[in-house]
């Protein structure tokens, strides 16, 4: 008897742990795709779909403390990004191409030149580039990077895509 109260005690303890380490997370439904994203965060819509009125194809993800910004472009096909377009006084860096299952990812970085936050993307397109989609995250610091970066890979692994 007491063998079995200690060990649905420490059932109930485990459980407790893995609840509290569980972020809660929200779904966001664009024209053409799903992402989940932690229920703490502020949602700001961006591109909108040509195709689905109402709907975006992009969408920025702000933490609570405004240090770090998730974001996604996943359209019905393809499409320009002019939301992230690095500026005047930024600066590509870190760019690597990498050719996986016939996609091709794109990782680079875009730097402030003088002080700012530091944008890293993964954008993911196919052989012909008529398939494109974006994932990345926006940082005031490395220490905000370091604090989100288990929810920003939760958040990458969640997108889901649709098509017609």
């Amino acid at each position: 008897m007491h063998k079995t109260i200690h060990k649905i005690a420490i059932a109930f303890v485990l459980m407790g742990f893995s609840a509290f380490a569980a972020e809660k997370t929200k779904a966001y439904k664009g024209a053409w795709f799903e992402i989940r994203y932690p229920s703490t965060f502020t949602v700001q819509p961006s591109i909108k779909s040509e195709s689905m009125a109402g709907k975006f194809e992009s969408a920025f993800f702000i933490s609570p403390d405004k240090s770090v910004r998730f974001y996604v472009f996943s359209p019905q096909w393809a499409g320009e990004t002019p939301d992230i377009a690095p500026k005047a006084d930024e600066t590509v860096a870190n760019e690597k191409t990498e050719k996986a299952n016939d996609m091709n990812r794109r990782y680079f970085t875009i730097t402030p030149k003088k002080g700012g936050v530091t944008r890293s993307y993964v954008e993911t397109t196919n052989a012909d580039a008529t398939v494109r989609w974006v994932i990345g995250i926006e940082y005031a610091n490395k220490e905000a990077y370091e604090k989100y970066k288990p929810a920003y890979l939760k958040f990458k692994k969640s997108l889901k895509q649709f098509a017609d």
